[in-house]
């Protein structure tokens, strides 16, 4: 079989220069004495740029160890700490990262003022920070609970739950505030709250442009171009970029044009992909399979990701501090297994999508914990074939990558004969 190669948006090149002036923010914090804070994703980044404050996303920072293929040696390096084989390898990539002191360019972050967490999407998130909190000698760490939405919640819990969150948002306020001398300004809030929301409008227009067949972006584009929305929410040199792969991906689907040159399946991918293995995604093109959605990357437009009530700009510019802790009521790893199922069947509609993977995440429970009955339910209910593969986000130990191809290449003629029926 001749091998096959998705072209790449030349606007997404753009993207290591964006992700270059984040770490030269970071480093120019440091130098001027800027506070700066750890903050986990489904925590309002975007009030910490209000606030003067540098985020620092240790997930990205784990991310970036995995694709410059340093995890694992972090990860046994944690271990030999005593942290188990089976907990998170962001958690432990970040704890060898620490130890060996390594810079930016290798996953390395440095002691921040604060941290900020939350267990929006699993507590591993808190004690993740409570442990480095304590390994570096005591540093302050605020922590955001927030309940869970599940299938017979009701509207006055709901409503309970956006008033509990809203009140801790309102003490991370007073909390940084104690910390670094700095106050809330509510007109800058709104400014970053809008930059936040035109950045996720312009990824949920690109992945509109992915409902054409041929789809004109692919995973190449998609996996690294979410960075922004985790680490930069409320700036506007993003914008700028998100802009440029909108422009480009348009023009192809006006042409005609597809990522991949021959487009015979298109494939949903549920998950974290492998950071240290992003090529093997590559071996998909083989097939003339592309992956034209992956609900991981979409949930960071979160403007656009919530099921349960709308997000308009003009609510979000009246009360940033009520939509901020409303939203981390509706992050997708926390949605029910009825909502999935509801989810999944529209967007295999809507996106033509011919078959689903789902990565069996080791390291990330709350990904993973319904994917068998939620393969069972689509298959039964809509006819949607599904795929479980068995890895890890960070950890390449835990990826067998020749028989995951194999059940892959299965999988794709069961595809090939659902085609032909």
């Amino acid at each position: 079989m001749s091998a096959k190669k998705s072209k790449m948006l030349k606007a997404t090149l753009g993207l290591k220069n964006e992700m270059g002036r984040h770490y030269l923010a970071i480093e120019q914090a440091f130098r001027d004495g800027t506070p700066t804070a750890w903050a986990t994703s489904g925590t309002p980044v975007e009030l910490l740029y209000a606030m003067d404050v540098q985020p620092m996303l240790p997930e990205n920072s784990a991310t970036i160890s995995a694709a410059q293929k340093y995890s694992q040696n972090f990860i046994e390096l944690a271990e030999q700490e005593g942290f188990s084989y089976d907990i998170c390898s962001y958690f432990k990539t970040n704890v060898g990262a620490v130890m060996e002191d390594v810079d930016v360019f290798k996953g390395g972050i440095r002691k921040p003022t604060f941290m900020l967490s939350s267990d929006v999407i699993c507590d591993t998130h808190v004690h993740w920070f409570q442990v480095q909190a304590e390994r570096f000698g005591g540093v302050p760490h605020y922590t955001i609970d927030v309940p869970h939405v599940v299938s017979n919640t009701t509207k006055r819990q709901r409503e309970y739950y956006k008033k509990y969150v809203e009140e801790q948002t309102w003490e991370l306020l007073e909390f940084i505030k104690e910390h670094t001398g700095h106050d809330i300004d509510l007109e800058k809030a709104k400014k970053v709250a809008a930059n936040s929301y035109e950045l996720s409008v312009i990824w949920k227009d690109i992945y509109e442009l992915r409902k054409t067949v041929p789809c004109p972006i692919s995973t190449k584009d998609t996996f690294g171009g979410l960075f922004p929305l985790f680490t930069m929410p409320g700036l506007r040199s993003p914008i700028r970029l998100y802009k440029k792969m909108y422009k480009e991906a348009k023009e192809r689907v006006d042409a005609g044009q597809g990522a991949l040159e021959k487009e015979e399946f298109r494939l949903m991918f549920e998950g974290i992909p492998f950071w240290y293995n992003l090529k093997y995604f590559a071996m998909l093109e083989r097939f003339n399979a592309i992956i034209v959605y992956e609900p991981y990357t979409y949930a960071f437009s979160k403007f656009f990701s919530n099921p349960f009530e709308t997000i308009t700009k003009e609510r979000l510019l009246k009360d940033p501090i009520e939509c901020m802790s409303t939203l981390m009521l509706s992050f997708w790893y926390t949605f029910d297994l009825e909502t999935r199922v509801r989810w999944f069947k529209e967007t295999v509609r809507e996106w033509k999508i011919d078959g689903v993977l789902m990565h069996n995440n080791v390291s990330c429970r709350p990904n993973n914990c319904a994917f068998y009955d939620l393969k069972r339910r689509l298959s039964d209910e809509a006819d949607i074939p599904c795929l479980i593969i068995d890895g890890d986000q960070n950890d390449p130990r835990k990826l067998n990558v020749e028989q995951t191809n194999n059940r892959i290449e299965s999988f794709i003629e069961v595809l090939r004969k659902n085609k032909k029926r």
